[in-house]
């Protein structure tokens, strides 16, 4: 079980990367931040002797995705008339990041980041584990609980993807 001094270093060194997940997942701030919300309140229930802080933040992401496509097949969701998307401007702002900044290189961050946000779920996840969140293949599997394989044909089709993407993007400036 979680202590209380625990779980507030867990929630300082966590957060931002569960809300990260959500975000990427919903595109929804205002629903990512209820999801967070959630995740780290089974966080402060789980009954589970984690071994490490490893293995914590793995059963972080897996919480946290496992909600987030819950939320999507709801019936509730389904029913709703869709919200207009926020922008991801508004996410990276409450995750304590300046998109302001007017050099091309944050412009091209931002594409980068909106070309991502952009990619069918299946893809997207991968994509956030392998370069948001510096996972290798292998745990990327095990936290989706897919073969390896998988994993690496959803990296290379992503990246044909984002490469199409961002190719027609850049040669329109």
């Amino acid at each position: 079980m979680v202590s209380k001094e625990e779980y507030v270093r867990y929630a300082e060194l966590y957060m931002d990367m569960v809300l990260r997940i959500a975000v990427n997942y919903c595109k929804e701030f205002s629903e990512a931040e209820d999801i967070t919300q959630n995740v780290f309140l089974k966080l402060y229930e789980t009954r589970t002797d984690f071994a490490d802080d490893e293995h914590v933040k793995r059963w972080l992401i897996r919480v946290a995705v496992n909600d987030c496509k819950n939320y999507l097949a709801s019936a509730w969701r389904r029913r709703m008339q869709p919200m207009e998307i926020q922008k991801i401007e508004m996410a990276l702002e409450a995750a304590d990041v300046d998109v302001q900044g007017g050099s091309e290189r944050d412009k091209e961050a931002d594409a980068l980041f909106e070309a991502v946000t952009s990619l069918p779920e299946k893809y997207r996840s991968v994509v956030h584990l392998y370069y948001y969140e510096d996972y290798p293949v292998k745990e990327i599997a095990h936290i989706l609980q897919k073969k390896e394989t998988t994993i690496q044909t959803r990296l290379m089709r992503a990246r044909k993807m984002l490469k199409k993407q961002l190719k027609g993007e850049w040669q329109d400036e």
